[in-house]
């Protein structure tokens, strides 16, 4: 092999790794970041791109933008509008949640208020749990 054929192999393996490498972080980035909203008080709205979404504080008002993976409450008095959630999980007391699509929502909180609009695939979500939680169909 002369060096020219040598070199024109290094530089071609070169590139497709390189192509490889910049297609893996664009997947990567497409999945979205988990956010976790620990503060109290606070006003957000968050694009999720299939993330996690946490919320541990107190008394916000949340605006959750694209489709979620999931959305896990442990604080309390929260309000939260989503667009699609494929699971809603509340632990936390007394908040105000509104879901346009969600395939499953679990709680183990209690005085919670949850209105799903649609299930994932025409079926209503499966639901679970909780004291004297209110879960129902809205629209």
């Amino acid at each position: 092999m002369n060096p020219r054929s040598a070199k024109l192999i290094v530089v071609t393996t070169c590139v497709f790794m390189f192509a490889g490498y910049l297609s893996h972080q664009g997947s990567a980035l497409g999945q979205g970041k988990d956010v976790t909203i620990s503060k109290d008080e606070q006003t957000t709205t968050v694009d999720c791109t299939g993330s996690d979404i946490t919320v541990s504080g107190d008394d916000n008002k949340i605006t959750l933008k694209g489709e979620c993976r999931k959305l896990t409450v442990s604080g309390g008095d929260n309000n939260i509008n989503a667009m699609t959630v494929t699971e809603v999980t509340v632990s936390g007391d007394d908040n105000n949640i509104r879901v346009e699509t969600v395939a499953r929502i679990r709680t183990s909180g209690s005085d919670n208020n949850i209105t799903w609009k649609s299930g994932v695939g025409g079926k209503p979500p499966d639901i679970s749990g909780g004291d004297d939680n209110n879960v129902k169909q809205g629209n």
